[in-house]
């Protein structure tokens, strides 16, 4: 059989094929791993015990701080109150292999067999909010249940120092049996028990967490016990039940009965800003905190495994500056998150980009070395799109949690110096900057920012509280408070006690 002679030509144009068939393949595959991230992907399992603000306001933090964990990702499930339900959440979290997990348990004994099983599982385990009993968990991050009691214990002895009857105390307990109604009520009772003197008369009733339930529970009370002195609810949303309940219940129509809430969520500050309730106590969710502490579990970096946040009381006079100071930020993380949102978005368009130019190489090995060059300009691209966009906007960030602050500092010291010279008749707009070591312009200028008013508004408005004070805690006559708190006149101190108040000043009887 005749043989037959490749030509030389040939045997090159085959050759080079076949060198530029695998160079092609070698730069598909190198192009991909180049442009596919390296980071593992987390997939994290979060039991909620409710669906209340509060925890909506930690979810809104998680999902937060998850922007700057794009390798991690969120499985959310939520219990509705229900101990069964949520143990066969955290067991279904275990069979699915979950790489953490987040348990906000609904009552810490019922739950914690779950979290241990879980633990034992070799899956971390951060218990947010609620403690559960033992140690097989991996990082705890929450309040003192015990301590927000205490506070509330601590407000309710501030009001009865104030008379000489035991003054009548209806407590809004939350759901029976959760930890925290658990531990508000006994921090409570045991610090009023401890404090000795006069002591207030505790009933109760189960707002079950909800304003709505909260709104009827203290309604059916109210109906029988027209004696009710003081509120305190263990969350904000029933605080603000319980105020609505006692507004719509004629015989309290001319009664004044300071009200406390816990959890200093916007709705709980706005309604201190309202006047609807008295004050708040401070709870914080920190869900922010939480996706953190997970980051540097899944990554073995160091962690705190045990974080106890701290509860503090807000009464009106820090309500506004720290209502601004959440709108504030709320409105730099969305500026932050449109950004991120804007900048995925050029990033999908280049992995589009991507492969089309891929598609290109197939047929021609100069749109191959284009496409190369263009990821790469497009990569440096969105680099320096980050670095001039999203870290000034971080930056921003930053400096107005820091002027929040500062607010917030100069607000308590005004408060402070208004309250020590109420009954100094040469409080002045001068003597105020000389005290707060300020001047006039400047004092004008930080107090209408913290306060909302001009200096001396808020001067008159301190006295008038204080005047509403005195008039319902001391024997001090209408004329009396009037001289005391330096108005020039009892007829013009009625003037300015009706505008803030809606009704004349006249002397309660105790």
């Amino acid at each position: 059989m005749k043989k037959f002679a490749v030509h030389p030509l040939f045997s090159f144009v085959h050759k080079s094929y076949i060198v530029l068939l695998s160079f092609v393949l070698l730069s598909f595959v190198l192009l991909f791993t180049a442009c596919t991230p390296n980071k593992p992907q987390y997939r994290i399992g979060v039991s909620q015990c409710l669906d209340d603000a509060w925890r909506e306001k930690m979810n809104y933090e998680m999902g937060r701080e998850l922007l700057l964990h794009p390798e991690m990702t969120l499985t959310r499930r939520i219990a509705y109150g229900s101990n069964e339900l949520q143990c066969a959440q955290i067991d279904s979290f275990i069979a699915e292999r979950v790489d953490l997990l987040i348990v906000s348990p609904n009552e810490a004994e019922e739950v914690k067999p779950a979290v241990t099983r879980a633990y034992r599982a070799g899956i971390p385990v951060i218990v947010a909010d609620r403690r559960v009993t033992g140690d097989e968990w991996t990082a705890f991050i929450g309040g003192d249940n015990y301590r927000v009691g205490a506070l509330m214990a601590q407000w309710i002895e501030s009001l009865q120092s104030q008379s000489s009857k035991p003054l009548h105390v209806l407590e809004v307990a939350g759901l029976p049996g959760s930890t925290p109604a658990t531990l508000r009520h006994k921090g409570m009772m045991e610090s009023m028990a401890e404090h000795g003197g006069v002591q207030p008369v505790v009933q109760s009733v189960q707002g079950a967490w909800y304003k709505e339930t909260a709104y009827k529970a203290v309604s059916e009370f109210l109906r029988t016990h027209e004696d009710v002195d003081v509120i305190v609810a263990q969350n904000d949303l029933m605080a603000i039940g319980a105020s609505e309940a006692v507004h719509a219940n004629k015989a309290y129509a001319s009664k004044h009965v300071p009200i406390m809430g816990v959890d200093g969520i916007q709705l709980g500050l706005q309604a201190i800003v309202d006047g609807t309730i008295t004050c708040t106590a401070t709870y914080a969710s920190r869900g922010d905190m939480v996706i953190a502490t997970a980051a540097d579990i899944l990554h073995n970096e160091p962690f705190v495994r045990d974080t106890v946040l701290e509860t503090t009381l807000i009464d009106a006079s820090l309500a506004y500056p720290m209502l601004r100071q959440d709108e504030a930020i709320t409105r730099d993380l969305e500026t932050l998150h449109i950004i991120q949102v804007q900048t995925a978005r050029q990033w999908r368009q280049v992995q589009i980009d991507r492969i089309f130019l891929i598609s290109g190489i197939v047929l021609l090995f100069l749109l191959f070395l284009l496409a190369i060059s263009y990821i790469i300009f497009a990569q440096r691209r969105m680099q320096n799109e980050i670095s001039k966009e999203i870290i000034p906007q971080l930056e921003d960030v930053q400096s107005a949690i820091q002027l929040s602050q500062r607010d917030m500092l100069f607000a308590e010291r005004l408060k402070q110096v208004v309250d020590e010279h109420l009954s100094d008749p040469e409080l002045t707009v001068e003597s105020l900057a000389n005290m707060l070591l300020l001047s006039r312009t400047q004092v004008f200028r930080r107090v209408k920012s913290v306060t909302g008013k001009g200096p001396l508004d808020y001067i008159r408005e301190q006295r008038l509280i204080r005047a509403e004070q005195l008039l319902r805690t001391t024997d001090m006559t209408v004329q009396q408070v009037a001289l005391e708190l330096c108005f020039s006149s009892p007829g013009y101190f009625s003037k300015c006690y009706k505008e803030y108040f809606g009704h004349l000043p006249s002397k309660v009887s105790r």
